[in-house]
């Protein structure tokens, strides 16, 4: 499924083509794209690439998902992709076994896919092109060898179910209402992908050989090929590979379009556990037109693209009334020329009511008065920005681009053709394009009969229906009135005053310089207490990296930690007395001068980014930052929205969930989150004091930048100097406590087991000790699941994280797996058997080193982990030396130093564990 949103129209200028002699022949691929067919009718793709010499990466795209069962068939694409690792191709080991046999690892080296509409293998060998004909006879052999057994498929069923058990949750059952509703009277809400446990447990293996014998021919895939290969000896691999299986006749496709009717469908959305609160009207239609190559299409996607987001700017527009949050509008594509467009109202509150009336009230007034020449204009502009600016990036495509590039074409049938050329084509037929072709595609959208209604409303909050007929009443009512035109500028009530930045201060002194050549790095002291860590090199994309970080973290004597985080979220919301909190969002939008916070229990963080020429806007956008005082609007806002969503979902799952296992980790609930009474009684000048005591604690400043002392040093003196400081916060750190403990909390919505555990062991830390720790994670997941799933087959979402943590000095691990509650103590004791015995052997080594020599090649010229190099090291050391000494992590890779690791993974003396096992409802349900 792709969605449009109005706005993103990038992909409009992304997968290129070149001119042709014929004004309305499609377009013609990239030439550096190698494609065609077997005789068999298997598609292939090309592509040499390279950049990183010895990669290859491989995918093999089946044109048959979920969508494409029969009625009896439920589930079966799904499981298809996992049996067919069990086949053997007439040799005594099942593929999987054969793959891992050369080294590879699952969900490393290879994977697999399943979706509404097609299924994907995918191979990226770890020795590279030298394993291609091994890669492609893999692939060959999971789509044609089809001879797993019986009991395969009995082996396999246990982690199918897991599977879907896994999946449970709110997002599921939102989306599955989605799905319902956006695609009712179609074969899509009956065939999710993972389908459902009654359909996963009676699957027989002759449904499954049905279809895979149905759909699995070569004249139904697409395989795609990017790295450092010869096409001619790559295309010969392929042949010898594929060239052997033969085609079929495929089964019609209708199944994926929605069959449309002339009726107003009204849906409800809700699950007591989200927090959804919007009304939505879809128009559901078809249209074939705009989704080839051909010039023609070309045009119409154009249109549709300009339209829609024409229409989203006028959305914007329009004054809202009380209770209407935003409008927006999205388009949905399904199938080959089914498309959905939706409309959407957020609600606040219960005014489900007046929103749905302002919704219907500007569709009427957009189809009476469509678009003024003006969005016409603003929407070309657009466009030739976007024209030009591809046109002027001459940069070849990386590797990676690449694959996503031969991948979009692969799953939409579309061309990989060159970004200048396709640049030239759609600024050409731009000019063709009037105000009367963007009126008459909006009113064609919107005069679509099948319609649909979608009222959500979050948790237990009650919301009435309205009825067909009385929405239809309310759309006639409006249709037999003359609406006014639609607004062109923001609403007055709404304008916001011109942002204007207070001037800069006189500027401060820098007291101290020290400086690392060898690192080109240089510490400066600011005479306002705070510190600047500049490393001499720009960060991606050549932008400016800052993070400012101070000791305010949230783990306070005489504060709840949940206010001291509001009270930082909502000062960086608000702007300077008298100026509006909306109008400094859009100006730092416009600056390019956003901030990201990052607040722990012992460090506040702010991360900012900015190409070298906005470095001024974006020290102004910091600046602003540290204001004294919380917005009462900004306040009032947050507070009413934290307040709703209380009063709404009183019985929040995951928010008991969490705080059981904080008490039961760090031996209290750090975080105590707030209740009704707390919020009411909370004031803007409580935060407004929490922030004057955070944001005056001294900071220190990290900045990578490509510049000189004498560019910097004028505005570090005075935009960062001048900044008052006070003294430093006092926090404590959230710590674990020692011993074993466990608690078993009966109040899941789902029939599954969801077993939390974390333990720690005291480590200093160190670079080497922590890559080791980061290749023993590794290690420790493969054994994991190569246990809990391949051996017991009981689980298939796990996952086990552990870090040495610099700032605790510990070594903290986690292990998290959903399964059958009654298999839950099997499961556990395995996994704790499999971490104590976890003991790397040299075999295991000699390939973790090359991998880890290969991937620290890339880290070591990637902006973003040097950066983060350097901040290790200065918290650490107080100088730069991890940027030095990070070429001699490889010989840390030891074997005796990482057995001996691997004994503190995961100690028993500290293990805690929290089970969220299924309510007594929950357990009815699924009985």
């Amino acid at each position: 499924m792709n969605k449009l949103i109005a706005g993103l129209l990038g992909p409009l200028l992304l997968g290129a083509c070149a001119a042709v002699p014929e004004p309305d022949a499609p377009l013609p691929w990239d030439a550096q794209v190698v494609q065609g067919q077997l005789a068999n009718g298997l598609a292939y793709r090309l592509v040499r690439e390279t950049s990183q010499p010895g990669r290859l990466d491989l995918r093999l795209t089946v044109q048959a998902g979920s969508v494409d069962e029969t009625d009896d068939q439920v589930g079966v694409a799904h499981m298809v992709e996992h049996l067919a690792f069990h086949s053997r191709a007439g040799g005594d080991q099942q593929l999987r076994q054969r793959m891992t046999g050369l080294g590879w690892v699952q969900g490393r080296h290879f994977n697999a896919v399943t979706n509404y509409e097609r299924t994907q293998y995918l191979i990226g060998p770890p020795a590279g092109v030298r394993q291609a004909p091994q890669a492609l006879q893999a692939l060959a052999d999971l789509a044609f060898a089809r001879d797993y057994n019986a009991q395969d498929l009995e082996r396999e069923r246990p982690i199918v179910i897991e599977e879907w058990r896994g999946g449970l949750g709110v997002a599921q059952r939102m989306n599955e209402q989605r799905t319902a509703s956006q695609r009712t009277g179609s074969r899509y809400p009956g065939h999710r992908t993972i389908g459902n446990e009654a359909a996963i447990r009676s699957a027989s293996l002759a449904s499954l050989q049905a279809f895979q014998g149905r759909w699995y021919l070569p004249n139904n895939m697409v395989l795609s090929a990017v790295g450092d290969f010869d096409p001619k000896v790559m295309l010969a691999q392929i042949e010898q590979a594929f060239g052997s299986a033969k085609p079929g006749k495929l089964p019609s496709r209708e199944q994926r379009e929605l069959p449309l009717d002339d009726t107003l469908k009204v849906f409800r959305l809700q699950d007591t556990q989200s927090g959804s609160n919007q009304v939505a009207m879809l128009f559901r239609s078809h249209e074939p037109d705009s989704r080839g190559t051909t010039r023609a299409a070309l045009r119409e996607r154009l249109i549709d693209r300009m339209a829609l987001a024409a229409m989203l700017d006028s959305l914007r527009r329009q004054p809202r009334e009380p209770g209407v949050r935003s409008l927006i509008v999205q388009k949905t594509l399904i199938g080959e020329h089914s498309a959905v467009l939706g409309i959407a109202a957020a609600v606040e509150g219960q005014a489900h009511a007046q929103a749905l009336q302002q919704l219907l009230t500007e569709i009427e007034r957009l189809r009476q008065h469509g678009f003024s020449e003006a969005d016409l204009q603003r929407e070309r502009e657009r466009i030739r920005r976007l024209g030009d600016k591809t046109l002027a990036n001459t940069a070849p495509r990386t590797f990676e681009q690449w694959v996503e590039q031969l991948n979009n074409a692969a799953v939409q049938g579309n061309a990989v053709t060159e970004r200048q050329a396709i640049a030239e084509r759609y600024l050409d037929v731009l000019g063709s394009i009037g105000r009367s072709d963007l009126d008459a595609r909006m009113r064609r959208w919107l005069a679509s009969p099948d319609r649909v209604l979608q009222v959500s409303a979050p948790g237990n909050t009650e919301v009435t229906l309205p009825s067909v007929a009385q929405v239809q009443a309310l759309q006639a009512e409006l249709a037999g009135r003359a609406l006014g035109a639609p607004a062109q500028q923001v609403p007055v009530a709404a304008a916001r005053p011109k942002v204007v930045m207070p001037p800069l201060a006189a500027a401060a002194d820098i007291t101290g310089r020290q400086v690392f050549p060898e690192q080109q790095v240089e510490h400066w002291q600011l005479s306002n207490g705070d510190r600047l860590v500049w490393l001499k090199r720009n960060g991606p994309e050549g932008k400016w990296l800052l993070q400012a970080e101070s000791s305010a973290g949230y783990q306070q004597q005489g504060a709840p930690a949940w206010r001291l985080q509001m009270a930082a979220q909502l000062a960086l919301l608000s702007p300077s007395p008298g100026m509006d909190p909306k109008a400094l969002a859009d100006w730092r939008q416009q600056q390019r001068a956003t901030l990201s916070l990052d607040h722990q229990p012992q460090r506040l963080q702010l991360n900012l980014a900015a190409a070298p020429e906005q470095f001024l806007f974006l020290l102004q956008s910091y600046r602003m930052s540290q204001r004294v005082s919380v917005d009462p609007a900004v306040f009032d806002e947050a507070r009413d929205e934290m307040l709703a969503r209380l009063r709404s979902r009183p019985g929040d799952v995951r928010e008991q969930q969490e705080r059981v296992q904080r008490t039961l980790t760090y031996g209290a609930d750090y975080w105590q989150a707030p209740d009704i009474a707390s919020l009411e009684g909370l004031t803007v000048g409580q935060l407004s004091a929490d922030w004057r005591r955070l944001s005056g604690a001294p900071v220190t400043y990290y900045l990578m930048a490509d510049t000189t002392p004498q560019q910097l040093e004028p505005l570090v003196r005075q935009a960062l100097a001048t900044i008052p400081r006070q003294q430093a916060v006092a926090t404590q750190p959230a710590l674990q406590q020692p011993g074993q403990r466990r608690e078993d909390l009966a109040i899941a919505l789902e029939p599954r087991a969801v077993l939390q555990a974390s333990s720690f062991q005291p480590h200093a830390w160190s670079p080497e000790a922590a890559a080791r720790v980061s290749l023993l994670r590794d290690l420790a997941n493969q054994r994991l699941k190569a246990q809990l799933r391949g051996e017991a087959s009981g689980v298939y979402r796990l996952r086990f994280d552990t870090e040495l943590n610099a700032d605790t000095q510990r070594i903290e691990s986690s292990l998290s797996f959903t399964c059958d509650p009654a298999r839950v103590d099997e499961l556990w004791a395995m996994a704790q058997k499999t971490l104590a015995n976890l003991q790397p052997d040299a075999h295991w080594l000699v390939a973790e080193r090359a991998e880890f020599l290969r991937q620290e090649g890339k880290r070591r010229d990637d902006p973003q982990t040097q950066f983060k190099r350097l901040v290790l090291s200065d918290r650490h050391w107080h100088d730069p030396r991890y940027l030095q000494t990070q070429a001699l992590l490889p010989e840390a890779l030891t074997l005796p130093e990482l057995q001996q690791q691997a004994l503190e993974l995961f100690p028993r003396g500290n293990q805690v564990q929290l089970r969220l096992l299924p309510s007594p409802t929950a357990l009815e349900q699924a009985l």
